[in-house]
């Protein structure tokens, strides 16, 4: 098999390691306690709060999570009360348009059941954007990430300019190594309840 017939059976191996890492890190997610969720997430936030990175940030990209995802409401609202400005992702096609949110802001339900701002609310550019938070599935030390495959993240990371981009997620979603594709990008930071990583 020549060079050319290798690389796309390899692309084709990782993508099914990462569908099988996305479904059983999703399985195992799910099966958390809701009150472990809410203790690790603390965990994160005092973390996240503790980053001269976030610290400097005057607008933040935040999430709004769902189910057993890393609980980013304590988050927004210290991010609030330290005067940042907090914008979250819609989904607008293939891609994330950002709009700012207040603690006022009534969200809608988007695309896949995601909470989304209304596209009413204010938008804001990528590159106005000084740290940005970022979901994950499983993500491994040197930041690279799987989510939920829609890939919207890896299109949305690049346009941010000068933005620290940070992972949140429960320790135990921190694995050795993500089997990486040529698209997917690596954040800058990954806080987890019991470390910080600076991916360089």
């Amino acid at each position: 098999m020549s060079a050319g017939e290798t690389e796309p059976a390899e692309a084709e191996l990782r993508q099914r390691a990462k569908l099988a890492l996305r479904n059983r890190m999703r399985a195992v997610r799910e099966a958390l306690p809701e009150s472990a969720c809410d203790v690790r997430s603390g965990a994160i936030t005092q973390r996240l709060f503790a980053l001269a990175e976030l610290e400097r940030a005057h607008t933040v990209l935040a999430f709004a999570s769902m189910r057993n995802e890393v609980r980013t409401q304590a988050a927004m609202q210290a991010a609030w009360v330290a005067g940042k400005r907090v914008a979250l992702p819609r989904v607008v096609g293939d891609e994330l348009q950002l709009h700012l949110v207040d603690s006022e802001t009534l969200l809608v339900e988007g695309a896949f059941s995601v909470p989304e701002p209304p596209d009413t609310a204010v938008q804001v550019q990528p590159e106005e954007v000084d740290f940005a938070l970022v979901p994950a599935l499983a993500i491994d030390p040197r930041g690279y990430r799987i989510g939920y495959g829609g890939g919207y993240y890896d299109k949305l990371i690049p346009r941010l300019g000068h933005a620290r981009t940070c992972a949140v997620a429960y320790d135990f979603q921190l694995i050795s190594e993500v089997p990486e594709l040529p698209f997917d990008v690596a954040v800058d930071l990954i806080v987890t309840d019991e470390r910080v990583i600076r991916t360089g």
